[in-house]
This record gives C-alpha cells, sequence and structure tokens, in this order.
C-alpha cells in the first residue's frame, strides 16, 4: 500500500499503540529525568558487582528501571529483550556505560511523533 506523500516512512508509534498519548506538559526537562534514570541504574549495578550474593534480589528493580528509562526515550519495544535485565546486571561497566550511551544518542525523550508536525 503506497504512503501518502506527507507521511514519514517509519512508524510514529515506537512503543506501540498502547503506550502512545500526546500530551503538553510544562516541569523538569525529560532529558534530566532520563538522566538520573541513568544515574540509578549505574548504581544498581555498582551494587550488584560488590554484593554477588544479591544479585537475584535487584533483577527486579533493575527491569522496572530499565523500562522506565527505555520508555522515556521512546525505545519501549527494546525492553521486550528477556535477556537485557541479566545481560545489563551481570556485564561490565563499560558495557552498561555504552548501552546507556546509544539509548541516550538513538532515543528520543520527546517522542517520534513530534516529528509529524
Amino acid at each position: 500500500m503506497p504512503q501518502e506523500p506527507d507521511e514519514p516512512d517509519f512508524p510514529l508509534d515506537a512503543n506501540g499503540p498502547a503506550y502512545t498519548l500526546r500530551q503538553d506538559r510544562d516541569g523538569v526537562p525529560l532529558s534530566y529525568v532520563g538522566e538520573k534514570l541513568g544515574r540509578a541504574i549505574q548504581e544498581l549495578h555498582r551494587h550488584a558487582q560488590r554484593c554477588q550474593g544479591e544479585r537475584d534480589e535487584l533483577r527486579g528493580a533493575m527491569y522496572y528501571l530499565l523500562v522506565a528509562h527505555l520508555g522515556l526515550h521512546n525505545m519501549l519495544g527494546k525492553a521486550n529483550d528477556h535477556t537485557l535485565t541479566d545481560r545489563l546486571l551481570n556485564g561490565s561497566s563499560q558495557h552498561l556505560e555504552t548501552w546507556l550511551r546509544l539509548v541516550d544518542r538513538e532515543g528520543d525523550v520527546r517522542g517520534l511523533a513530534e516529528l509529524g508536525d
């Protein structure tokens, strides 16, 4: 089916329609919130590295932080990777930092829907 001339050639609902809602907001910049979520993920990772015996208990907290971080960056579909939590929790600090930079670079805290305006 051909696209309309002014319709972009990529999906505007990167998170899926169930997680997409246009909102107008004033407040703390979402990039600031993303930075703090990233720092929380790093702190949890550091704790998991120091306290190997607590890793199973930290898995749930890491999962929800990752989902929130990915959702904020309009990349919620990446949270469907069921190996992500363990890979990041068990990986090196360098691997985690690389992943966080990738999400910051490739994600969009304003949402892809803003491109259609």
